[in-house]
């Protein structure tokens, strides 16, 4: 039975800053053209996965969530600029390339020449940015860009994975065997990085979601000592708590990294998303496909497979390695976990690496709209992962899984706080789920109401007189059950289950237990009008509680035995967030994929170009 009211929950808010929000041709890479051995021009797999950790260090422009400045204000990118370059590299303060490249740097500044790809706005603001520092390089000395200056670079030449288009990154200056860069050459390479730095601060900064006020001086302390770390430090430290509360983001940005790598190398062999199902034991000529496309994804390696010799005497087996192979991508997908190659797996299987790719980009630009993560205890429901999770300070302690609402009755994004807890809850049935689908019940059966614990009122007043439901004829044409009000008494048959969790929002909708405990086995559930069903209310409750000595799951189990409907009021309102993700990256580094249960990807993807 369905709890929530469809007609509350037509439309899903997009969240600030997502899903309305256009990206022009905002995901392309800009290719690091160089000659020398620092960044290659296409970097390995490897070297990709390594930028992912210096590409954060920019990423607090996008994700501390602040307004954009007013204009005439100072630009923050200035200030992003300036906190940056005064941290410690391992190299010397001031000029390290001598009064040779100091002056040529005055020289190239004060001439107010500029590239193409400077903004008009950005010429004051590098002005104003090596004034302040004595005209000495920042990101370069005789060798080369220094380790800091490293580090903006393996960022800008991974702008595209932020929404950044358009980073001009400069070429490594050459320089005669043995000797230093000469002058003037650092001197340019210093100043392009700084113009594509500014530009891409400028553009990071001005895409800000607002969820807090302006960067406060404390931020940009923080700032200063981001810039005191080691750039390569994984995970740098206070860049870390910068970018998010959890490293969630983080790590999608470094798994959409990887993903680019597998898409540029050719992707992954593409199986027959229509060809036969294929269960462990059989033999069939898709296997070697199959096992060369998990084998590409990781889900099959020499770790995780160790020897297959049948694989070796019968390449056409899916042999017990194979099928522990393909569970471990079923389980990653959010499928049924058998080891069977059946329809929905060969679907998920045949999808293409570019159109992974931009799944994957479409959701960091959901989680960077989203607000940081609360401290304390708070909730998190995923709508497209069925999943709930709580969290202790952002790390996840307990987490169980979830039905939510069928895709025309969605179960809306939104954020609130759990304030109260009934337990042996009554439920007063909406009107549209009273229309929708009781009142063809009762046509099909007139005591479909008395047989199921509810009462009939004449009306929504508190006096309103209890009717006879057997006296009503429900196959009138006139019958008005929406103005009935009709409530189910608590009971091992209530819909709501033996406890509900409220919260305000404006979509008339709460997180309960259910009877209906056997849909918790489908790889897919969305059966409810939008409310969210729980599979394990009690650890959910004692979660929430968090009063060990006074309720325990045996303690709640106790009570709701007893009889009788109680609120239970937590010592404090625990955050509650329902998002739509369907990819994200877990702690243990899985990269995970979802289906998109209400076609919301479909129209976000057009906002995302081409990765590649």
């Amino acid at each position: 039975m369905d709890v929530c009211s469809g007609a509350a929950v037509t439309a899903r808010p997009a969240p600030c800053g997502s899903a309305q929000q256009k990206v022009d041709r905002s995901m392309i890479q800009i290719p690091l053209n160089t000659a020398r051995p620092f960044p290659p021009s296409r970097p390995s797999v490897g070297g990709r996965l390594a930028l992912g950790m210096g590409a954060l260090l920019l990423i607090p422009a996008l994700a501390a969530c602040v307004t954009t400045p007013p204009e005439g204000e100072t630009d923050l990118g200035l200030l992003l600029l300036a906190r940056i370059q005064n941290g410690s590299d391992g190299s010397a303060a001031g000029d390290p390339t001598g009064t040779a490249t100091t002056e040529a740097l005055k020289a190239l500044v004060e001439s107010g020449t500029a590239d193409a790809s400077t903004r008009p706005q950005d010429a004051a603001l590098v002005q104003a940015f090596y004034a302040g520092r004595g005209f000495a390089p920042a990101w370069t000395d005789g060798t080369g860009p220094t380790a800091r200056g490293q580090a903006v670079r393996d960022v800008l030449v991974t702008a595209w994975a932020d929404a950044i288009p358009d980073i001009a990154v400069p070429p490594v200056p050459e320089a005669e065997a043995g000797a230093p860069v000469p002058p003037a050459a650092v001197a340019r390479h210093d100043l392009a990085v700084t113009r594509a730095l500014a530009t891409y601060a400028g553009r990071a900064l001005q895409r800000r979601v607002v969820w807090a006020p302006r960067i406060p001086d404390g931020t940009l302390g923080a700032l200063r000592e981001i810039a005191a770390e080691n750039p390569a430090a994984e995970p740098p430290g206070r860049l870390f708590r910068l970018v998010s509360d959890d490293d969630r983001t983080a790590r999608l940005r470094r798994g959409l990294l990887r993903y680019h790598a597998l898409a540029e190398g050719g992707g992954w062999p593409r199986v027959n998303p229509d060809g036969a199902k294929i269960e462990p034991g059989d033999r069939h000529p898709d296997v070697p496909l199959i096992r060369a496309r998990l084998a590409v994804t990781g889900d099959l390696t020499d770790e995780n497979a160790g020897p297959s010799a049948s694989a070796a005497v019968d390449p056409t087996l899916l042999d017990p390695v194979l099928a522990a192979a393909v569970r471990r991508f079923q389980a990653r997908h959010g499928l049924a976990i058998d080891g069977k190659v059946g329809p929905q797996t060969r679907a998920a299987m045949a999808m293409p690496a570019d159109r992974r790719l931009r799944q994957m980009a479409l959701n960091l630009k959901r989680l960077r709209a989203l607000p940081p993560l609360p401290d304390g205890r708070s909730i998190e429901v995923n709508i497209a992962g069925a999943a709930l999770e709580g969290r202790q300070d952002g790390e996840t302690v307990f987490r169980t899984d979830v039905i939510v609402g069928m895709r025309d009755r969605p179960t809306p994004e939104l954020r609130s706080a759990i304030n109260q807890l009934v337990l042996n809850p009554t439920w007063t049935v909406p009107t549209s789920i009273a229309e929708k689908d009781i009142l063809p019940k009762l046509r099909n059966d007139p005591t479909y109401l008395t047989s199921h614990g509810f009462q009939v009122f004449e009306g929504w007043t508190g006096g309103a007189a209890e009717l006879d439901p057997s006296q009503i004829d429900w196959h009138a044409p006139d019958v008005d059950i929406r103005g009935m009000r009709l409530r189910q008494a608590p009971g091992p048959g209530n819909a709501l289950g033996e406890i509900k969790f409220l919260f305000p929002n404006d979509h008339d909708v709460y997180l309960h237990s259910t009877p209906s405990r056997g849909l918790f086995a489908r790889s897919t559930r969305t059966f409810s009008s939008g409310c969210v069903r729980v599979r394990d209310p009690l650890d959910l409750a004692t979660f929430i509680l968090d009063d060990p000595g006074t309720w325990t799951a045996e303690t709640l189990r106790d009570r709701i035995r007893a009889g009788g409907t109680r609120t239970v009021r937590p010592g404090q309102s625990i955050p509650v967030s329902i998002i739509y993700l369907t990819a994200w990256v877990a702690e243990d580094g899985t990269i995970h994929f979802r289906r998109d249960v209400y076609g919301t990807d479909a129209g976000d993807l057009s906002t995302v170009a081409d990765l590649r």
